[in-house]
């Protein structure tokens, strides 16, 4: 399940974090802030601050912070889209549509992409580099059909020629000829 920023923000932006904190807690306003006794940790003398401004609450007890949604998830012990779900009906914030929330799905130029990587890195396991990498891979015991069967691949020491990673250039030329844009810029070393 997945709620949008702009969902989220309109729904904090109904609650009024102290408002629905101070259902658990007695909270005292001090300034700018309230404060009270966590509900996290046995305390007697009050460390949990709410500061509406900022939107947060936070104890200094117990470390304890985060918002609203975070609130209710660690008080009555939620899932990430139950605490909003309850939120909203508080706020009376209608959810979005199942097809809303779920996103949009990766584009079949993505999964060509990953696809493409994929081959280029098992092609770099049989090809004559990649001996090295075969040999310790047979040491431990995986075999050539493993390999295959889970789609092993090698990254090269020289596949950074002229400043372009092997896979970067691979990706470029088979990403303009599948239609893939905007994958000509990433970085696949580890550093």
């Amino acid at each position: 399940m997945r709620f949008t920023p702009g969902f989220l923000d309109e729904l904090r932006a109904r609650l009024p974090l102290a408002d629905g904190i101070s259902r658990r807690v007695r909270l005292k306003k001090r300034g700018r802030d309230h404060l009270g006794l966590c509900p996290f940790h046995k305390e007697k003398t009050p460390s949990f601050t709410v500061n509406e401004d900022k939107g947060f609450y936070h104890c200094f007890g117990c470390g304890a912070h985060g918002d609203a949604i975070d609130f209710v998830m660690r008080s009555e012990n939620l899932t990430f889209p139950e605490a909003v779900e309850q939120l909203a009906g508080q706020a009376g914030l209608p959810l979005p549509a199942e097809t809303e929330r779920e996103g949009r799905a990766p584009g079949p130029g993505l999964h060509a992409a990953l696809e493409a990587a994929a081959a280029w890195f098992e092609a770099q396991l049989r090809a004559p580099a990649g001996r090295t990498a075969r040999d310790y891979l047979a040491g431990r015991g995986v075999d050539e059909a493993t390999r295959r069967r889970v789609r092993l691949g090698f990254a090269p020491d020289d596949a950074n020629r002229a400043g372009v990673p092997g896979v970067q250039r691979m990706v470029r030329r088979d990403g303009r000829r599948r239609g893939v844009r905007g994958l000509a810029r990433f970085d696949t070393t580890v550093r």
